[in-house]
């Protein structure tokens, strides 16, 4: 039986940012398990949050987050368009929403801190016609905004063994880093500078945890590599000049597999992080902190 891996917990007086999570978010309905998207916002300030960004992941979303940060300080988002969002979104829909995502994106520069999150997610699109939608939807993102100077903020998410195409089994879509390597190829095709990158959440493969940071590329870590050891080893090897921490909230838990995660939870990131780097965790919180406000360009 392997030995469960005890880390230590958060320390009182950490500073910190959470560079992604979801504060407004849709919620199963009669959902009180959560408290309420203000009383998060301000536990989050008071619990020791310099800043905070929020990632909007389609249009309803952008909707309901522009609504919900309307002259609220310390506090910026991220304009996405999700590939969920590509995969799950009704045909009848999709052309009308999206048009209206790439109006606002467009005329709208000054309001969002990143384009994101966008990306490839070969989890759920599980054949090689969704995740070859999903591609051709962020080609199109990358065509309309890679001359806006904005920072990219990414969802990578590789197919898993049990996850393979059945009807192209060899295809290298279903390698453990087939969205990983489509990814790097579409980001040199459309010639987007990787410290202009972050891959959000980064689950690896481990390999690229020291690989993508030495081409320049930044990873944010989430609160549940303070319980799941996947989530530390994926970025053990990654310079701390290069981490961020996040929540993916209300997802990503510290140590619950459940959607009750919140922002002020980024903390355990910190944890984390001082853990697999065997730092002490006032140096990863205010390096952190650092590298958020000069990745997002965040004036202080």
């Amino acid at each position: 039986m392997t030995k469960k891996i005890l880390v230590p917990e958060p320390e009182d007086g950490l500073k910190f940012i959470d560079v992604h999570c979801h504060l407004p978010f849709p919620r199963p309905k009669n959902d009180n398990r959560l408290p309420s998207d203000e009383v998060q916002l301000n536990n989050y300030f008071d619990s020791g949050g310099v800043y905070l960004i929020t990632s909007t992941i389609d249009i309803s979303t952008l909707n309901m987050t522009l609504k919900f940060i309307n002259d609220k300080n310390l506090i910026g988002f991220s304009c996405g368009w999700a590939p969920q969002t590509v995969t799950y979104t009704t045909k009848q829909k999709y052309e009308i929403e999206w048009k209206k995502w790439k109006s606002y994106i467009e005329s709208h520069q000054s309001d969002y801190l990143a384009i994101g999150e966008v990306g490839l997610d070969f989890h759920h699109a599980k054949s090689l016609e969704k995740r070859s939608k999903q591609i051709s939807e962020l080609e199109k993102i990358f065509e309309v905004t890679r001359d806006f100077n904005k920072p990219y903020v990414l969802h990578v998410r590789n197919a898993a063994e049990h996850e393979i195409d059945k009807e192209n089994p060899d295809h290298r879509f279903n390698t453990n880093d087939g969205a990983t390597k489509e990814m790097l190829h579409l980001l040199e095709k459309y010639h987007i500078r990787p410290s202009k990158v972050l891959w959000h959440c980064f689950s690896g493969p481990d390999v690229y945890g020291a690989m993508l940071p030495q081409q320049g590329f930044m990873l944010s870590v989430p609160s549940s590599a303070f319980g799941v050891n996947k989530w530390r080893r994926a970025t053990i090897n990654s310079p701390l000049e290069s981490l961020l921490t996040e929540t993916d909230s209300y997802y990503q838990h510290p140590f619950l597999r459940a959607p009750l995660n919140v922002p002020s939870n980024v903390k355990y990131s910190i944890a984390a992080i001082a853990y697999s780097h065997n730092l002490a965790q006032k140096e990863v919180s205010l390096k952190t902190v650092e590298n958020a406000l000069n990745f997002f360009e965040i004036e202080r």
